[in-house]
């Protein structure tokens, strides 16, 4: 007994005292690719990981495409990260390399935009049909009913896009049938297509009434264009999330509203999901974080509304 004791001692000499120490669970934030709209989704993943003792990482693929996402996560089963948080740039895609996670034992959830076909734990976001009919609606009622519009949108393989699309061309149908909508345009998640696109449906369509984003670049980039083109405030602007110059864009009219998710509160619950998947705990197939609408009447104010619910 006695040299067992000696033996324990000298082992604790010798190693570092990290050696004895509870690994922290490593988590990982993996979006669509490089884009401004993840930095408060990663900013509530890493607020929940100071509050609960965990390590966290965001890994951007470089460009919103499948093989690039991929990649990543099939390095980070070779790291052999205990959770993965994805924003699926696809769904069939995913399925393989998330199956081959989960095989692996790394807990795999979705945040922003799901892959319901895969086996991912839990999706954590906006009911993306339901904030896209709630936006056509609110659409139809600025254009008294009637008009052409456009829809934009970053990418025709995203699940949460196409759902956002499906709500919003459901609710011109059923509450504004005069209301064409011409087309929907693949912007591919990039600021400089969108401007470009913009440019060239402004001139396809003279007639134009309306251009709706359902994602985040579009109503930015089509703002500068149409301020460019001196059409701003003519044509009938709106799209989806709260950056920078979409605010600026409410404020000075070019956008008449937009729709925010609650993007830091889908980081939080991230980090809240994936540990409670580690520790055996049941966690819900759908998480709804919710939207606001934002135009000039709240968009000093909408933020002081997001945090009542932060870090809840």
């Amino acid at each position: 007994m006695k040299k067992l004791l000696v033996f324990v001692l000298a082992l604790m000499v010798l190693l570092p005292f990290g050696a004895f120490a509870q690994k922290k669970p490593v988590f990982v934030m993996v979006p669509k690719g490089v884009h401004p709209y993840y930095e408060p989704c990663y900013e509530g993943f890493k607020d929940a990981a100071a509050k609960y003792g965990v390590t966290v990482e965001k890994v951007d693929p470089q460009k919103f495409e499948l093989p690039l996402q991929v990649k990543v996560i099939e390095d980070l089963i070779a790291r052999r990260v205990d959770g993965i948080a994805i924003s699926a740039v696809d769904d069939a895609g995913l399925v393989p390399v998330i199956a081959d996670a989960i095989k692996a034992g790394i807990k795999v959830i979705t945040f922003d935009a799901p892959a319901p076909s895969s086996a991912a734990l839990t999706y954590i976001g906006t009911d993306n049909e339901t904030a896209g009919y709630e936006a056509g609606k609110k659409m139809a009622e600025l254009m008294n009913k009637s008009g052409e519009i456009i829809i934009l949108q970053g990418g025709l393989g995203a699940a949460n896009l196409n759902l956002r699309t499906k709500g919003f061309k459901r609710a011109i149908s059923e509450v504004a049938p005069k209301i064409k909508v011409l087309d929907v345009v693949d912007v591919q998640g990039d600021f400089a297509v969108t401007t470009n696109k913009t440019e060239a449906i402004l001139q396809t369509y003279p007639n134009l009434k309306a251009i709706f984003g359902v994602s985040a670049e579009c109503a930015p980039a089509a703002a500068n264009v149409l301020k460019q083109q001196k059409k701003a405030g003519k044509i009938i602007l709106a799209g989806f999330d709260d950056l920078k110059d979409t605010l600026e864009g409410i404020k000075d009219g070019s956008v008449a509203f937009c729709l925010v998710q609650k993007t830091y509160k889908m980081g939080w619950l991230s980090v809240e999901m994936l540990l409670d998947a580690m520790n055996g705990k049941p966690i819900p197939k759908v998480i709804d974080t919710g939207v606001l609408f934002v135009t000039k009447d709240n968009v000093n104010t909408y933020m002081d509304e997001m945090k009542k619910e932060f870090a809840q």
